[in-house]
């Protein structure tokens, strides 16, 4: 292993495994243990944080070894890390907190603690705090909502990334109903940043954790701790009966700090109105008898641009080098894919110094558009990566998920909530005219989200910000497809309507065919709305009057959604076909291998992907002519079409054809194999869609944003 100032060599005393992670380095040592740079078979990098050896302690129950509270508290942070999630934290990769030596794996991207950033490149400028305090303001929002206090906030707690600032260890953290901080003869958080009501061993709320986000703003922005250093006993005396020292600290900043650092929590701000504050407050210039607004110039904060960006970026190449220099492992091959449960992604960290490295596998945030994924370089076969990120609170048989501008969208069970596609960040609700309708579905097109609730209204809500544009009480009862300005709606007495995007009156309204009784299913797009109906009849519609213009039957018995690319619309069905969309001349047809029919189909880089019985197949898509076949070990749901993102497919399985689904399979499209699965054995569906390297998987109330290849 090449050696760098960012990853120290490993130690006779460090073990050179931890659970799937090989140790490459050592990122930060402290009094629970140290953290180490690891790597597993598939290449993803890890912060591993591991309790320290400890003679005598034969489990983790606290009754023996030199600290009896140290594996109890170690067992807590792992809990409290995985309860919380959002920007601002890291993913709990996995942990394992039964053996000799337990240990907790994060995320991790090279960083540097706000205690390491400030003492070598000085206090921050105040744009910079200003940015450094609305996120670390958002992160405590997210724990505070999640039932937590952090309750040891401070600077070594704060690690700066290139992606912005990040909040770690959870090892006091406590659920936020009533727990105080210490028992007898233990000691509170740390000096200067517990909060007046920690000191006394009173309660311990939320506003705790905004008095030290006062703090950890005052040193950052002044260079000096805000209740000076000395003695504990000393600092807490002057926290509980001093005013703090907030010298250096910008006079624009002085009114929010002050109010943070207020001693009674009740005359603290909460974290959201801090975050509103320094994005919005400009203080006075001075010279002015009434004060004017202060303009800032824009600019990029200091983890992004200039000397403390370069670091990080030096900090990211030392361990790029370190995990490029070590010799690999050869992964065990596997013929067939084990249906194996997902490993649901929390969001922790793993601290144990002021040097350390940390997390993150997902884009920036920056505009425009979704910053794509980055696919992963290696995985294990059979052995499913962990979620880019998870949000909970989906209705277990909702609507969603859909993507739709820089959001993905999904039921709950009182409306509608969307999140940031590529950090998860929740970006709106909507419960204004309840759940929608299950077998109404979602669609999204020209910057809105439409969806229908009880009574056949159809919304259409702002996809930027869930805000109502209009709502229409008409009958709708599923929404079929969308183009650039119209939607296409099957109303409750099975007549098509083009519903423009505007809102206005219909633009025409023609009677569906027998087959859309039962369900149905559609494609919109080069002046043609092909319809699925669930007889297994086919019937294209003329976009600008709604009359038909041809007409298929596939022999599938099921609604199969069509697929259209280049001009060309693909028909699952006893035969799969291809058609010319404009006017549904037959171009190529492929029987199905033996009894049952084609599933429905997904283009995509010139392939046809579909599934038979129980393979997913991949079919040339300029002549119909099979490339190769994929056994998942079970039925591949049919009436649902492969989503394809990357080099990697996607798909639902399922007992029988129209069955409870059993797991997702995710296929490695480079090698044609099985790479993966997720979940198996439930009654509930899986329900996918995809967008910037990025697959969305809502199961059983949970959404996870899931890597590709």
């Amino acid at each position: 292993m090449t050696e760098n100032p960012t990853v120290a060599p490993l130690t006779g005393d460090d073990p050179p495994r931890l659970g799937p992670y090989r140790l490459l380095g050592v990122v930060g040592a402290g009094g629970m243990g140290k953290v180490y740079l690891g790597v597993d078979t598939a290449g993803r990098t890890a912060a591993v944080k591991a309790l320290r050896t400890m003679d005598g302690i034969d489990g983790m129950d606290g009754t023996d070894g030199e600290d009896p509270g140290l594996p109890a508290r170690f067992r807590r942070e792992a809990d409290m890390a995985r309860s919380v999630r959002g920007p601002g934290l890291a993913a709990v990769l996995g942990h394992g907190l039964s053996g000799e030596r337990p240990w907790l794996a994060s995320e991790f991207l090279p960083g540097l603690t706000l205690t390491r950033a400030v003492d070598r490149f000085g206090p921050l400028a105040e744009a910079d705090v200003r940015a450094l305090g609305a996120g670390l303001a958002g992160t405590l929002a997210r724990i505070h909502t999640a039932g937590l206090v952090h309750r040891d906030l401070k600077p070594s707690n704060v690690v700066l990334t290139r992606g912005g600032p990040y909040v770690i260890d959870f090892g006091i953290a406590r659920p936020e109903h009533g727990m105080t901080l210490t028992g007898a003869g233990s000691a509170p958080a740390t000096p200067g940043f517990a909060a007046p009501e920690q000191v006394l061993g009173r309660r311990t709320g939320p506003p705790g954790d905004v008095f030290a986000l006062g703090a950890v703003l005052a040193f950052a922005a002044g260079g000096r701790l805000p209740f000076g250093d000395g003695h504990p006993a000393a600092v807490q005396f002057r926290t509980v009966h001093e005013e703090p020292d907030l010298e250096g600290v910008p006079a624009a900043l002085l009114g929010v700090v002050t109010d943070c650092l207020a001693k009674e929590p009740a005359e603290r701000p909460e974290p959201r109105e801090v975050a509103r504050r320094l994005r919005t407050e400009r203080g006075a210039v001075r010279g002015t008898a009434q004060g004017t607004i202060r303009r800032l110039a824009p600019r990029r904060p200091a983890w992004r641009a200039g000397p403390l960006a370069a670091e990080l970026a030096r900090r990211a190449a030392d361990v790029d080098r370190t995990v490029r220099s070590a010799a690999p492992e050869t992964a065990p091959s596997r013929r067939r894919v084990t249906v194996a449960g997902a490993a649901t992604a929390a969001v922790a960290v793993c601290a144990a110094g002021g040097g350390a490295g940390w997390w993150l596998l997902r884009g920036d945030g920056r505009r425009p558009g979704v910053p794509a994924a980055t696919p992963l370089a290696r995985y294990t076969p059979g052995t499913a990566p962990a979620p880019l990120w998870t949000r909970d609170g989906l209705a277990t048989d909702g609507v969603g998920p859909l993507t739709a501008d820089r959001v993905v969208v999904a039921g709950t069970p009182k409306g509608l909530a969307a999140w940031a596609a590529d950090t998860g960040e929740p970006a709106w609700t909507w419960t204004g005219r309840g759940a929608p309708l299950t077998g109404a579905g979602l669609l999204a097109a020209a910057g809105v989200v439409l969806a229908v609730t009880a009574g056949g209204r159809l919304t259409a809500l702002d996809a930027r910000d869930g805000r109502e544009r209009w709502s229409r009480a008409d009958g709708a009862a599923r929404l079929l497809a969308a183009d650039a300005d119209t939607a296409y709606v099957l109303d409750g007495e099975r007549r098509l309507r083009a519903q423009p995007l505007t809102g206005a009156g219909a633009r025409w309204t023609t009677p569906a065919a027998t087959g859309t009784a039962k369900g149905a299913a559609a494609a919109a797009a080069g002046r043609r709305l092909v319809v699925a109906g669930s007889d297994g009849t086919v019937t294209a519609y003329r976009t600008d009057d709604g009359t038909a213009a041809w007409h298929q039957d596939t022999g599938a018995g099921v609604a199969l959604t069509p697929a259209v690319a280049d001009g060309t619309v693909y028909l699952g069905g006893a035969s799969l076909r291809a058609l010319a969309l404009a006017d549904g001349a037959r171009r190529w047809t492929t029987p199905a291998p033996g009894t049952g029919s084609w599933g429905s189909p997904a283009p995509a880089d010139g392939s046809l992907y579909v599934v038979w019985q129980d393979q997913l197949i991949a079919v040339d898509a300029r002549t119909g002519e099979q490339s190769w076949s994929v056994l998942p070990g079970t039925h591949a749901l049919p009436t649902t079409a492969p989503v394809v993102q990357g080099r990697s497919l996607y798909h639902p399985l399922g007992a029988d054809l129209s069955g409870p689904d059993d797991g997702v399979v995710t296929v490695d499209l480079r090698q044609a194999a099985a790479a993966w699965s997720l979940g198996g054995g439930g009654d509930e569906p899986w329900r996918l869609t995809g967008a910037a390297n990025r697959v969305f998987l809502a199961h059983a109330g949970t959404l996870r944003a899931m890597p590709v290849l």
